[in-house]
């Protein structure tokens, strides 16, 4: 039985959770929760942190900025997973500030500030090597 063109172009098409779809959008969000728990950290509890390591500003202000990048993040990982356009292009200006962010405040927490700049630049890297599998 003969099938329609656009059920054969479904059957066809890669899947929304494979390849570097999944990648970027899970690594996305990885470096949205761990943004997520740093600016919660900061918030909470300032004795986890170098707090004359910041160049500018108090913890307090950097733990709201980690926060909304962090929601930013991991809305920009779910329009990834979604294959959406804006996802892609989010995930480049959100991936760079986030690396941005990340950088300035190493003062504060080295190891995790590296862990994080390392998940943004991955999907960075994803993102802009990889473009044409995202639409």
């Amino acid at each position: 039985m003969p099938t329609h063109p656009a059920d054969q172009a479904f059957r066809d098409a890669p899947r929304i959770g494979s390849g570097w779809v999944a990648f970027a959008g899970s690594y996305l969000v990885l470096a949205g929760m761990l943004n997520l728990i740093w600016g919660i950290s900061a918030l909470a509890n300032k004795s986890y942190f170098a707090e004359n390591g910041l160049l500018w500003s108090s913890l307090s202000t950097w733990g709201w900025i980690a926060i909304v990048i962090a929601a930013v993040q991991i809305i920009g990982g779910g329009l990834l997973f979604a294959r959406k356009v804006g996802g892609v292009i989010m995930a480049i200006v959100i991936s760079m500030c986030g690396m941005l962010v990340n950088f300035l405040s190493i003062g504060a927490y080295p190891v995790w500030s590296v862990v994080a700049m390392v998940c943004n630049a991955l999907v960075l890297w994803a993102v802009t090597v990889h473009g044409n599998d995202f639409t």
